[in-house]
């Protein structure tokens, strides 16, 4: 027996007695539109595997980077930089995506395991490429569009104080993007700070005040026309740029005092109420609500049997939209609990896209 779930994309079956000997008559009743593609053998995918992953070492190859290179993590900054265009981006996602899918129906086969490094190596330089432009959700990276079992295999590879080498925090904001931005040589550090620059510039722009954050977006966009190529000379003009754009954070007085997670979460929150009719915010502390959310989202994510399962977001949503109701978050007058349910499951979505985060804030990082 094999049970369909939400989620579940494939499902193995064993075959001890042999009746996979009288499958093709048991199906020939059935109409080939109906049966084309339900089952296929182990040896094919296994096959498949091969192949799958010479497209990535070939399309890296042609970028000018060589796959044994990524072991080294100063490489593997090097070869973020090959990815500035989008859609360069994009067709990296899709040659990735298709040798990992293969991979994650082959596993737990032994013929999978001898690739798993290889997964591990080019997902570390996919962190990489979407940390630096910032360009997914959030501008973090999320496991979740890979398999259960690839993840198993490669999450453990893409954290830890090694990967802190690597991988700047994505918020401008944080205390310690300053001090990673140090350690790089000036084409990555110009290239890690006018990505930061720009995705904390365009989050603000869309949320708060136009035309002050226009300008410095203009500046920005400037900087970048009339100095390529010259590292240097970039992030000497972009300190003052990071430095203003940090002060613009520190004049809002709502968020006086919260963590760089928490200014983003108070800011999403803001958002989204203003943007639903059918939440009444009423004598609620979008502060407390901001300290509760993150609190609850960080101890449910810690636990080791939740995995990012459309179960274990429900499960997530179901306790944010509880302390939504603590917090004096109500329905507005004539409405149903749609909004906070979609508020609920909207929040629940970012945690789990910036899961490392808000574990990180769990043990006061």
């Amino acid at each position: 027996m094999n049970r369909p779930m939400p989620g579940k994309e494939i499902g193995y079956v064993v075959d001890y007695y042999g009746v996979f000997d009288h499958l093709s008559s048991a199906l020939a009743d059935y109409e080939d539109a109906d049966v084309d593609d339900t089952m296929r053998s182990m040896a094919e995918e296994v096959g498949g595997l091969a192949p799958a992953a010479e497209a990535v070492s070939a399309y890296l190859a042609r970028l000018g980077i060589a796959d044994g290179d990524l072991t080294d993590f100063t490489a593997v900054r090097s070869a973020a930089l090959a990815f500035g265009e989008e859609t360069v981006r994009q067709d990296f996602d899709e040659v990735l995506g298709s040798f990992l899918t293969v991979l994650e129906r082959v596993l737990p086969h032994e013929a999978g395991l001898e690739y798993v490094g290889r997964a591990r190596r080019w997902a570390l330089l996919q962190k990489r490429i979407r940390t630096l432009h910032r360009d997914a959700p959030g501008g973090s990276f999320t496991l979740r569009l890979y398999g259960r079992k690839v993840r198993a295999m490669i999450a453990d590879h893409l954290e830890g104080p090694e990967i802190d080498q690597v991988i700047a925090p994505v918020s401008l904001s944080s205390a310690q993007f300053d001090e990673k931005v140090r350690t790089m040589p000036a084409r990555e550090a110009a290239a890690e700070m006018g990505h930061a620059l720009r995705f904390h510039l365009e989050e603000r722009v869309k949320r708060e005040d136009p035309e002050k954050y226009a300008r410095l977006s203009e500046r920005l966009e400037e900087i970048l026309r009339e100095l390529p190529g010259r590292f240097e000379e970039q992030i000497a003009a972009f300190g003052p740029l990071m430095d203003e754009a940090r002060k613009q954070d520190e004049q809002d007085p709502r968020l006086a005092g919260l963590s760089p997670l928490e200014q983003r979460l108070y800011r999403l929150l803001d958002q989204e109420i203003a943007e639903r009719s059918g939440i009444d915010v009423g004598q609620a502390d979008l502060r407390e609500v901001t300290g509760a959310v993150c609190g609850t989202a960080a101890t449910i994510m810690a636990q080791a049997a939740y995995q990012g399962q459309h179960q274990d977001l429900a499960e997530l949503a179901d306790k944010i939209r509880m302390e939504l109701f603590k917090a004096r978050l109500r329905p507005a007058a004539g409405a149903d609990l749609t909004g906070l349910r979609e508020l609920a499951e909207r929040l629940a979505a970012y945690a789990e896209e910036n899961r490392a985060a808000f574990l990180a804030w769990s043990r006061g990082e």
